[in-house]
């Protein structure tokens, strides 16, 4: 999706399920995927576009890179730099939770909804989003909102065609969650964008040296 079409899918998902009562699950990759979540659910509750509720980073390595990614704002665009300056923590807002270890983790089931939860792994095919989808798919007013490709082969694929079960950790799992996806997130290119960068790759010429 174009931008602005993915922000606006992103911000209606994110408030239906909280009306509903719910939990937004998003399987999330570390590096890149988790730090962009967070940026925009940061400008989003900043700006009141949605109620503020309970958020969780259970992610480990997530944690670790979002880190990495403050320490290096010289490398963010001028638009965040502005921000940053201003005195904008991008990464942070009221009722953000990281979790520390597994027995937090499990906790979060614990915790009423309506909540956010970002865990990884982003094609759930590990971490500690598995358990996550564990609890919540079953429930009709949670939503698993799937933030770009997933691989065939793998439980996003799987969850991506909407069945009405599934295997995790070698339990059998009702699906009755609802299913969405956003493709705007994705860095994988599609046909078009693949053709443009062949044709920007030919017009370059490189030469081996012996």
């Amino acid at each position: 999706e174009p931008k602005d079409e993915r922000d606006a899918k992103f911000r209606q998902i994110i408030t239906d399920t909280i009306s509903a009562g719910g939990a937004v699950i998003m399987p999330a990759f570390s590096l890149e995927r988790t730090q962009v979540i967070l940026y925009e659910l940061n400008n989003l509750i900043e700006e009141n576009k949605i109620p503020s509720v309970l958020v969780y980073l259970d992610s480990p390595l997530g944690e670790k890179v979002t880190e990495i990614y403050k320490r290096e704002t010289k490398d963010f665009n001028s638009e965040v730099q502005t921000e940053i300056k201003g005195g904008d923590d991008i990464f942070n807002f009221p009722k953000l939770h990281i979790t520390n270890g597994s027995l937090d983790s499990k906790k979060i089931i614990e915790t009423p909804n309506p909540k956010i939860i970002i865990a990884g792994s982003g094609m759930s095919s590990g971490g500690r989003v598995l358990h996550h989808e564990i609890n919540f798919l079953p429930d009709p007013k949670s939503t698993l909102l799937l933030m770009g490709y997933q691989a065939i082969g793998t439980l996003g694929r799987q969850l991506q065609d909407k069945p009405s079960q599934v295997q995790i950790n070698g339990q059998t799992v009702d699906v009755r969650a609802k299913i969405e996806m956003i493709s705007g997130y994705s860095s994988h290119k599609d046909s078009e964008h693949l053709v443009e960068m062949v044709k920007g790759a030919s017009a370059n010429t490189y030469v081996a040296s012996t």
